[in-house]
């Protein structure tokens, strides 16, 4: 079976739909439970994967070969979960304010029934509940920076595990390396990652 570096070389030579096609469902499941896990909504998730390996055909000329393309794409995707939990955020305020009498026009402004409407109700704890969630999304984008920055003995192996789902055994049989190496060297991987994020 054809490796991502593999199929990403194909499709870089060629252009062509087979091998765009092979790629998009090598990636395809990897990606979909990556977006998943930010997201917390299979079928969004499925939609952003797919719109992001649009992107892969549309935008493949960004990509620059010197990194792994999963790491490109993986980026992409991050950014457009933020985008639409962002989005989310949105109208779950606008339906919170429905549900307690407030009325809201379509383009977000409140229209009346706000006096007395939150008497038996704290928004700071919903406030509260967004900013914890975006302090973990900002540290999801600074953990995939940090994973670009690992040295080579280091990156595709976390990409791997930490991005991919991979199992350790899995892993070790992939690199040809000894399980051990490979949990040292992901436990490794992941030191660095948290040394850098706390620095």
């Amino acid at each position: 079976m054809p490796t991502y570096k593999e199929l990403t070389a194909n499709f870089l030579q060629t252009r062509s739909d087979s091998d765009f096609t092979a790629l998009f469902y090598k990636v395809k499941p990897g990606l979909t439970s990556y977006i998943n896990k930010i997201v917390k909504d299979r079928e969004m998730a499925n939609d952003i994967a797919v719109n992001t390996l649009i992107k892969l055909w549309t935008k493949i000329d960004q990509y620059n070969p010197q990194y792994q393309l999963t790491t490109w794409l993986y980026r992409i995707a991050f950014n457009d979960a933020l985008g639409h939990i962002s989005d989310r955020k949105k109208r779950t305020s606008l339906d919170t304010l429905s549900e307690f009498g407030v009325e809201v026009s379509d383009t977000g402004e409140i229209v009346s029934g706000l006096n007395g409407a939150f008497q038996d109700y704290e928004m700071k704890t919903e406030l509260d509940f967004y900013e914890e969630d975006d302090e973990l999304m900002a540290r999801y984008g600074m953990a995939l920076n940090e994973i670009d920055n690992l040295k080579d003995m280091y990156r595709e192996i976390v990409v791997d595990r930490l991005i991919n789902g991979m199992k350790y055994e899995d892993i070790s049989t992939k690199y040809k390396l000894p399980l051990q190496t490979i949990k040292n060297r992901i436990r490794r991987g992941k030191a660095i990652i948290e040394e850098k994020m706390l620095a």
